[in-house]
């Protein structure tokens, strides 16, 4: 402390401010006195009114003031008192002011109900889908929590209210009309079905009536209109039954003229007993003739035929086979006949004496079986026998040149080159022919005979060595044979078939059968007998590949089961996926016959197909929705977007707006590949709005101080000018324009009110000496600010600004300023500074609380 006073010397001696003298007012007669009990009797507000603007004392007015709770009363009152009454004015501005917080707060209200009203307007010209109550519900709870609106809103919201159930209930009646109609229409269909039915029963009735009598009494001509008239009423409704009245005319029409041709004819039951009874050859024609008329009549229906005209039917196809049976045994013998008699012919101009008189021999038997023989067939008889008799005349005499050319044919035959196949089929054929000249000659000649068989030993010399080189190979391809059908008995005991490959056991089934075929020619007997084995093996190699190819087609019959009851699923994403797990099962299952396969193949395909395509759907259904939930969610952002160009007021005022947005925002289930960006955007919109509200706040509290200065400027100026002793009338009208500015600014920064209302309260006793005191100590102040925004005081301000830091050293050591909320009420206090000084020091205070705020 010493250190401190050699540098800076003793602290000065401040000299006390002597207060200026206080005029005193000169005394006036006494008013009649009222006290505050009259105040406290009387409730007539007129005489309230009259006491707070004339009552003697400050006590008496604002007690009168109090009582009073009219908004007009308190009107006239503040206008009265205003620049008269600081008090009074007082507590009639609080009182006014809440009735403008209520006016503020039910505009409030009304502005947002005139929002809701106008977004249920809108919603009742959108269409009754299925989110149109769901929304019409969220409006309703937002007007529910509204509290009392006003008529004029509430007759409009009743309004908009009632066009939107007015959507909803014409949106329920169309269905409930829809559904009435979709029921009419099934009946009428049913009813439709059910007489074509009836209609259909009514032919077979028709043909089991056993009289024409029970026809007629039976009226089945008004049934059929009646069933007609069914179909035409369900035909009216508009509905799919082209095809069906069509049918219905068709089998109408064929009805009516079955039982016209019934009423002509007879019945059934009639035609069969008359069948059965008649002997008349014409009327047993002419009954099958109906009979047959009806079957047809029957048949062009489409349906089952009745009993009684299937047993017609047995009756008459008993008939018939019976009558061709006769008929065509008829016509098969005189066929034979004619066939016999023209072999007959032929072996007797061949010279066939043998054979021809045992032709002729045989046609006289069957000749005896026949009742009549056509002129065609006499004929032919007739030549045949002319031939025979001929022959019999000559043939001895032809035999003999014909043996010898026969010898002369098999000689030389011994020297000839044809092959010993072809050679051995000549000498065969000549042999043959040889019996064929000898049947029916008396005496063999047995010198021509042993000509003959030494020429075949001869010729057939070279074919016996061919065949015997044949007949080795032969054998060898047995052998082979054998050793192919031990291979194949091995290959069924050893293989694995139970882990087979059966494209190769298949492979080797036609290998084996190819194989087979290959060793060719095999002696008869043993080679049939091998033949028997070998087709065993391969029945039973055969016979696994068919067990393993029909338990696969049994395993992709099942899948194909399966993958038919997907495709009606409710779950089209689960179907989806157990199909593919089927498609995978199928590629593991070997294959079946190839033809069965393919068609297996399809039906499963067919399956899947449709169990894709209800995927799809669904999936389109879904991305539908989707699109949906994010045009909704765009809508949303956009509402909010439009908040964002509104005032802080208006802000304010649709707070509860922009919550039932935000809370139906959440409420949506987004898309997952828009989500993020959706919420992005979302959230931008947000941050701008609260951006705005923030930019709002801000421009808004800058305003307040700007307001604030300017108003204790102008306070300052109304000191000033009392501290200058100004006319009373000028001050009064100065003081009455201050009070209007402070009523009239909006907003002010937090506590300064108050003391602004005080300041101007002491504005009228301000003195020289209060101006000298307040401009010290506002220039303190000012200092005090710089210090605390570490800003340089002026060269002048430097020795004061040490000399406060000292003091303050001095009184305690650490206190000092840490925020400009405290110096600005200090500055809001002191008043009646002069214009040049308190710019200056206004300046000043400014930056240094502008850089305070900046740091």
């Amino acid at each position: 402390m010493k250190l401190l006073r050699k540098l800076f010397g003793a602290k000065p001696k401040v000299e006390p401010i002597k207060a200026a003298p206080i005029p005193v007012a000169a005394i006036k007669p006494p008013k009649p006195v009222i006290t505050l009990d009259a105040v406290e009797q009387t409730n007539d507000e007129s005489e309230l009114l009259k006491l707070a603007i004339e009552g003697a004392t400050s006590q008496l007015r604002q007690a009168a003031a109090e009582k009073i709770h009219s908004r007009e009363i308190l009107e006239q009152l503040a206008k009265a008192v205003k620049t008269k009454d600081k008090n009074v004015f007082k507590i009639v501005k609080t009182k006014l002011d809440l009735f403008k917080a209520e006016d503020a707060k039910l505009a409030e209200l009304e502005a947002s109900a005139i929002r809701i009203c106008e977004k249920l307007e809108r919603h009742s010209h959108f269409e009754a889908d299925s989110l149109f109550k769901a929304k019409l519900t969220v409006l309703q709870t937002e007007w529910d929590a509204m509290g009392q609106v006003s008529i004029i809103a509430q007759s409009r919201y009743q309004s908009a209210l009632a066009a939107c159930d007015a959507k909803i209930n014409a949106r329920a009646q169309a269905i409930a009309d829809e559904e009435e109609k979709l029921s009419l229409d099934q009946q009428a269909l049913q009813l439709a079905e059910e007489a074509y039915a009836s209609l259909k029963q009514l032919a077979g009735d028709v043909y089991r009536a056993s009289h024409v009598d029970e026809l007629i009494n039976a009226n089945y001509e008004l049934k059929i209109q009646e069933l007609g008239n069914a179909v035409r009423l369900a035909a009216n409704r508009q509905l799919p039954l082209d095809r069906l009245t069509k049918e219905f005319e068709h089998r109408k029409q064929q009805t009516l003229n079955l039982i016209d041709q019934i009423k002509t004819s007879g019945t059934v039951k009639q035609l069969t007993e008359k069948l059965e009874q008649a002997e008349d050859s014409n009327v047993v024609k002419s009954t099958q003739h109906k009979l047959q008329q009806l079957i047809k009549s029957a048949k062009e229906f489409g349906d089952e035929l009745p009993e009684t005209l299937k047993d017609a039917k047995a009756k008459l196809d008993a008939l018939w086979a019976e009558r061709h049976q006769t008929e065509q045994a008829a016509k098969n013998a005189l066929r034979d006949f004619s066939e016999l008699a023209r072999k007959g012919l032929w072996a007797a101009e061949q010279g066939f004496v043998r054979k021809a008189r045992a032709i002729q021999k045989e046609l006289q038997e069957k000749r005896a079986q026949l009742s009549e023989i056509p002129k065609g067939i006499q004929a032919k008889l007739d030549d045949f026998e002319a031939q025979l008799a001929k022959l019999g005349d000559w043939h001895e005499f032809a035999v003999t040149p014909k043996k010898e050319a026969l010898i002369n044919q098999m000689q030389a035959l011994a020297t000839s080159n044809i092959a010993p196949e072809n050679l051995a089929t000549k000498i065969h054929e000549l042999q043959d022919s040889w019996k064929e000249v000898s049947k029916g000659v008396q005496q063999q000649d047995d010198e021509l005979w042993q000509q003959f068989q030494q020429a075949s030993a001869v010729a057939y010399a070279p074919c016996k060595e061919f065949f015997e080189v044949q007949a080795a190979e032969r054998e060898k391809n047995l052998t082979k044979r054998r050793e192919l059908v031990s291979q194949l008995q091995q290959y069924l005991q050893g293989y694995d078939f139970a882990n087979a490959v059966w494209k190769d056991v298949e492979q080797t089934l036609k290998t084996a059968r190819a194989e087979w075929q290959t060793y060719w020619p095999v002696p008869r007997k043993a080679g049939n007998d091998l033949q028997k084995e070998f087709e065993n093996l391969m029945e039973q190699l055969f016979g696994k590949i068919t067990s393993e190819y029909e338990s696969n087609k049994n395993a992709k019959q099942g899948l194909i089961e399966q993958a038919e009851t997907l495709v009606n699923a409710a779950d089209a994403r689960a179907a989806t996926e157990t199909i593919k797990k089927l498609q995978a099962q199928w590629k593991s299952i070997g294959k079946s016959w190839h033809k069965e396969d393919q068609q297996l193949w399809q039906e499963f395909r067919k399956h899947c197909d449709a169990v894709f395509a209800l995927r799809n759907q669904v999936f389109e259904a879904a991305k539908e929705e989707r699109q949906a939930i994010t045009a909704q969610a765009e809508q949303l952002i956009e509402q909010l977007n439009q908040f964002t160009t509104q005032t802080l007021e208006q802000l304010n005022a649709a707070k509860t707006e922009i919550e039932s947005i935000k809370a139906e925002f959440v409420t949506l289930d987004l898309p997952k590949e828009v989500a993020k960006a959706l919420q992005n955007k979302f959230n931008a919109s947000l941050a701008a709005i609260a951006t705005k509200r923030d930019s709002a706040r801000s421009q808004a509290e800058e305003q307040s101080w700007t307001d604030l200065f300017n108003a204790i400027n102008a306070l300052r100026e109304y000191e000033l000018a009392v501290i200058a002793q100004t006319a009373s009338d000028k001050l009064d009208a100065q003081k009455a324009n201050l009070e209007t500015l402070i009523a009239n600014t909006p907003r002010w920064p937090t506590g300064t009110l108050n003391l602004v209302q005080q300041r101007l309260i002491k504005a009228d006793a301000i003195t020289s000496a209060d101006q000298v005191t307040n401009t010290e100590q506002l220039h303190t102040l000012t200092i005090r600010a710089e210090i605390l925004a570490g800003k340089e005081s002026p060269a002048e301000d430097k020795q004061v600004r040490m000399a406060y830091q000292v003091k303050q050293m001095q009184q305690g050591f650490g206190q000092r300023d840490n925020s400009f909320d405290p110096l600005v009420l200090e500055w809001v206090a002191l008043g009646g500074v002069t214009t040049s000084v308190y710019s200056q020091l206004l300046a000043r205070f400014n930056n240094s609380r502008a850089q305070g705020v900046k740091n």
